[in-house]
């Protein structure tokens, strides 16, 4: 009886080429695959991070309308998603605020957080069609190689009858690995899919927040008359 070892060489060893295609199709998909969701995890994990910082190092500027201390955290914390909701708002409303009235310098800024949302989102949801499609292809990739394997399993043989089941049986079991395989990657992928997804959208209403927040902020800010004093030409 053949350890796992020994059954996958011996299916290596006597798979067609186009079976051989498909499990090397496969290990790109999930070669890409492990390599994405490991990248994007580090990203997740450190606009998190630097998005608590901002948040804890801010609060107190915020209150107090030091709007020049705030602008300076969020460009050096630039990997925080909500630290570029403020700083493109902020960018906003001082080029807007040095031609226009408050009211509308508020608005404007209110435009550049909703431009670097929909800038981060962007930035955050790319490979994620990708993913979609390896889910979605992967198992049709392993299908295809098995009927491949299958196909080939009928091939000339001579010997006994009871040899020949052996022979029939021992390449059919070959040719379901590219099924086997093929779901495994399907199913990493449609799990990282769902995972990016789900800290996609965690992202999109913490930045929503974030503009809700600062607009919130520029509106008292503006109502006590203090913008001007505030925010520097």
């Amino acid at each position: 009886m053949y350890d796992g070892g020994h059954f996958l060489t011996h299916m290596l060893q006597n798979a067609s080429l186009l079976v051989e295609c498909s499990l090397v199709v496969l290990l790109l998909m999930f070669l890409w695959t492990l390599v994405d969701v490991v990248a994007r995890s580090a990203r997740y994990y450190s606009a998190t991070r630097q998005s608590h910082r901002f948040l804890e190092a801010s609060a107190g500027l915020l209150e107090r309308g030091q709007w020049k201390g705030v602008q300076s955290i969020a460009e050096m914390l630039n990997r925080s998603h909500v630290a570029m909701v403020y700083f493109n708002a902020m960018q906003e409303f001082r080029t807007a605020h040095e031609c226009v009235l408050a009211e509308q310098a508020v608005e404007a800024a209110r435009r550049g957080a909703r431009t670097a949302r929909n800038r981060v989102h962007e930035q955050l949801r790319q490979g994620l069609s990708y993913l979609s499609a390896i889910a979605i292809t992967a198992p049709l990739v392993g299908l295809f190689g098995t009927t491949i394997g299958i196909l080939d399993s009928f091939g000339a043989y001579i010997g006994s009858r009871n040899g020949f089941i052996v022979f029939i049986a021992a390449n059919l079991a070959d040719a379901l690995v590219p099924t086997l395989a093929g779901l495994l990657v399907g199913v990493l992928a449609t799990w990282c899919f769902n995972f990016r997804n789900d800290r996609l959208a965690t992202f999109d209403v913490e930045m929503e927040i974030a503009e809700l927040d600062l607009v919130k902020h520029l509106e008292q800010q503006r109502r006590a008359g203090k913008l001007a004093s505030f925010m520097p030409a």
